[in-house]
């Protein structure tokens, strides 16, 4: 059985006398059946960022794409599963937002005998 992870980890870096400091948090957004139910509860969580914080503008005047989860967005027309701030939301941190496939199984001994086979 499959389940969909979606979480986002906060990372911020500064420096104090020389040695660089690392802070990061990270929250689960929840736990879905569906993949695309993952997508819309992450994707409302992006645009929640979006609200507090400025869309990267790029030298020449172009606006970032706005970064979503999807079915298909990915490469090659794969999942996307992992979205960045990196060029795209202007963020006094980082941010990694992610959807996890978790595979799991009620049976122990349904694991182990597929392991052994």
């Amino acid at each position: 059985m499959q389940k969909y992870h979606v979480t986002i980890e906060f990372r911020r870096y500064k420096e104090v006398n020389g040695i660089e400091e690392y802070f990061n948090k990270t929250i689960t957004i929840g736990v879905f059946d569906d993949f695309k139910e993952a997508c819309l509860r992450g994707n409302k969580e992006l645009e929640n960022l979006e609200n507090r914080f400025k869309i990267h503008v790029f030298p020449s005047g172009k606006v970032a794409n706005k970064e979503r989860f999807s079915l298909n967005g990915g490469c090659f027309g794969s999942k996307k599963t992992l979205i960045t701030n990196l060029a795209y939301l202007q963020t006094p941190f980082n941010f990694y937002a992610k959807i996890t496939t978790l595979n799991y199984s009620n049976d122990i001994n349904d694991v182990i005998d597929k392991i052994l086979n």
